[in-house]
């Protein structure tokens, strides 16, 4: 009976800290190409790191801008899919830390409607090695499902 209550603290309380950074999306639908501000916000008592994208781009109108982003962007089509915003390959990785109780905005538009979500990996605790794909202890949050339409 002791070994299943502390294997079920330790769940619960694992779900806590994952729970403690959330990934803010300001409301539920958007029209094309409108300025989404996502928040990515650390409730913890700790600092927690993750990876930005300096590479990333969105549409506006008949051109682009940069818009860093330290999350995925995935549509619905039946299942969840990452969508491809602007170039990954030689485009600038780099370490964010966002200390306990600290919030970060990350402004980006979406062009094609759809169903809508954000993922983003982090770890606890300030790291340097978050851009790498073989870092260990990663934790993933969801946004809010959002849609897009025109």
């Amino acid at each position: 009976m002791r070994c299943h209550i502390t294997i079920l603290l330790l769940i619960f309380s694992g779900s806590l800290v994952s729970a403690q950074v959330l990934l803010a999306i300001p409301a539920t639908s958007f029209k094309s190409e409108d300025k989404i501000q996502a928040k990515v916000i650390n409730k913890s008592k700790t600092p927690v790191s993750y990876c930005v994208e300096f590479g990333q781009w969105s549409f506006i109108g008949d051109g682009i801008e940069t818009t860093p982003v330290p999350f995925y962007m995935e549509k619905h089509n039946g299942s969840w899919h990452i969508l491809i915003n602007g170039p990954d390959i030689g485009s600038l990785r780099r370490p964010v830390t966002l200390d306990a109780g600290e919030a970060q905005d990350f402004p980006f538009r979406l062009k094609y409607p759809g169903e809508m979500r954000l993922t983003l990996d982090y770890w606890i605790g300030e790291r340097d090695d978050v851009c790498n794909t073989n870092a260990k202890r990663k934790k993933t949050i969801k946004s809010q499902v959002f849609s897009i339409h025109n």
